[in-house]
């Protein structure tokens, strides 16, 4: 069995006159270690598609099952746990607590659980992120692509086997752009994960193992550019 399979994804908005199809019955699987880019124009469903994989949103029809596990058969606090030690999400805003400083933001996954990182756990994952000089920096101190690694760190801080990013670099310029995807590819690859990112640039979307392009609410294409070797994974926090 596949690690993700999706199966006649339907996500209908409104009744009657007034309803939209996001989604139209969208099917496809992903093997544990693969990076997909979902790609499309706005408007075409690709983010209604992520929020669905993540359990955010709850689909009119079909199904997701994540590591043999259905996720909308799961209810309430069952799916919010699920969802919070399995998936590490990454949005385009950041998403970053003011008030909490760059260790502050990573942690709030676990923390969430009762859970702290050891000290020598949250070093290995600054110096991956190449952010432990600004460890105690707030966020307004920070510049995009700083923010977006902290976002990174957070997603990467509960040992999550699924990342999901939603336009991970919408506000950087190219450059930064390919630094940050450079780090989510190696980092998944070392501690094979699983990487989705959603993305209308075809330049980022060069970068992952498969391209599965939606228009519409459909899947119009799913383009494999190279095959995927899964290794061993890592431990991304274990000191």
């Amino acid at each position: 069995m596949s690690y993700l399979q999706v199966k006649d994804l339907t996500k209908v908005y409104g009744v009657n006159d007034t309803s939209v199809i996001a989604l139209d019955h969208v099917s496809f699987s992903v093997e544990k270690g693969e990076f997909v880019a979902i790609v499309g124009t706005s408007g075409s469903g690709k983010s209604t598609l992520l929020s669905l994989l993540g359990g955010v949103d709850t689909p009119t029809s079909g199904s997701v099952t994540l590591d043999g596990e259905e996720v909308f058969k799961l209810k309430g606090t069952k799916r919010a746990e699920f969802r919070r030690r399995k998936i590490g999400f990454i949005f385009q805003e950041y998403n970053l607590i003011p008030v909490l400083n760059v260790e502050e933001n990573i942690e709030i996954p676990v923390r969430l659980d009762g859970i702290r990182l050891k000290p020598e756990q949250m070093t290995k994952l600054l110096i991956m992120l190449n952010m432990e000089e600004r460890r105690y920096h707030l966020p307004e101190e920070l510049s995009g692509g700083q923010k977006q690694r902290v976002a990174i760190g957070r997603a990467y801080a509960h040992k999550p086997a699924l990342i999901l990013a939603d336009e991970p670099t919408g506000n950087l310029d190219h450059a930064t752009s390919m630094e940050i995807m450079d780090l989510l590819r190696t980092s998944a690859e070392k501690y094979g994960q699983t990487l989705i990112v959603v993305t209308h640039d075809d330049n980022i979307a060069a970068t992952a193992d498969r391209i599965i392009r939606i228009s519409d609410g459909k899947i119009e294409s799913d383009t494999r550019l190279r095959n995927k070797e899964v290794k061993t994974a890592e431990d991304p926090v274990e000191g």
